[in-house]
């Protein structure tokens, strides 16, 4: 049964992604990421303009948080769920919410920021690289940070294949990210306040493993096996 649900936001590049892989790796945990839950016309038409950058609207976001925490409810080993890079919005975290609230005897919500210097965003966003092959994305716009291997940074350790800079992090799509992130920061942290959900910040600069291990013991003091 659910029991702790871990929204996690913060800017692109300050390691979110990475941090709820390494999170997740324990029994009972499961990762929400937004793009992989809404209909591929919708990511498509996102994609096609600079100036939405991925954003998708409100009511398609609201479908699919209610679809996935209805379908948690089958799960019955699953006790967490962390949210990668979600809410973007205040409007989302009432979306969050409302999903949760109507399906589950009040798990515990705790959000986490991520936060990261500007120098070490601009440095991982020019060195993180994606590979076309591990991550089958549906509109060919992969996301997820891949391991080259030692001897060459353009191969990946996964499969051999050739990685590729991701989309997003060209300087001008970046520049355009952190922007919206900051625009949109502030009126979450109110929304999360205004109900009453506790946020921690978690600084991801010298080291994403580092942040990983302080966030654990949250994660483990909210199990169900505590």
């Amino acid at each position: 049964m659910l029991s702790l649900v871990v929204p996690i936001f913060g800017p692109p590049a300050a390691g979110k992604t990475t941090l709820t892989l390494q999170l997740s790796r324990a029994p009972g945990r499961r990762i929400f990421r937004l793009r992989e839950h809404v209909p591929q016309e919708t990511l498509a038409a996102t994609a096609s303009s600079p100036e939405q950058l991925g954003w998708i609207d409100d009511f398609t976001v609201g479908n699919a948080v209610r679809r996935y925490f209805a379908d948690i409810t089958t799960e019955p080993d699953v006790h967490t769920v962390l949210l990668d890079n979600f809410p973007g919005s205040g409007i989302q975290v009432g979306q969050l919410m409302a999903a949760i609230e109507t399906l589950f005897p009040v798990p515990h919500v705790e959000a986490v920021e991520v936060i990261t210097d500007a120098r070490t965003l601009r440095q991982r966003a020019r060195n993180r690289k994606v590979c076309h092959h591990c991550e089958r994305d549906p509109i060919h716009d992969p996301r997820l940070p891949a391991t080259a291997t030692a001897v060459d940074p353009w191969t990946c350790a996964g499969c051999g294949g050739l990685l590729h800079p991701r989309r997003g992090d060209s300087p001008r799509l970046f520049k355009a990210r952190l922007q919206r992130y900051h625009r949109s920061a502030e009126e979450i942290r109110a929304c999360l306040a205004a109900a009453e959900i506790p946020l921690s910040q978690l600084d991801t600069t010298n080291t994403i493993d580092g942040a990983a291990e302080l966030l654990a013991p949250l994660l483990i003091s909210r199990s169900p096996a505590q």
